[in-house]
């Protein structure tokens, strides 16, 4: 699954290599409509339940409205329902100076029990 990068939207790409799915998610995210742009990547995991054994997120985020925080927030229970919180990882990487990205992983960290990794550049 791939979605190109708008000017509100992130680019979004989505694989499979065996068991495993990677997420790449770069960009800002404020669509007109946060439930319907993030619905495809829900789409996407909920039609590979029956491959995926883990999912690995990569996320670039440079700017988040609360209406796509809640959307991806689902993205991620729907991927913790499928593969296990063991077996999701998110790499939340931000730019070193961007404190409102980096308490929005920090808050996943507190609400979500998959593994996330706090990525400063």
């Amino acid at each position: 699954m791939e979605r190109n990068k708008t000017k509100n939207t992130p680019e979004i790409k989505a694989s499979l290599t065996g068991n495993k799915g990677v997420i790449e998610i770069v960009g800002n995210s404020f669509p007109e409509n946060a439930k319907s742009f993030y619905a495809d990547l829900v789409d996407w995991l909920k039609s590979n339940e029956e491959t995926l054994k883990e999912v690995e997120f990569n996320s670039d985020f440079h700017y988040m409205a609360s209406s796509s925080l809640i959307c991806f927030l689902d993205v991620l229970r729907t991927a913790i329902q499928i593969a296990g919180d063991e077996n999701c990882t998110l790499n939340w990487k931000y730019e070193e100076d961007d404190d409102d990205i980096l308490k929005v992983g920090q808050n996943f960290s507190k609400i979500l029990s998959l593994k996330i990794n706090l990525i400063p550049y």
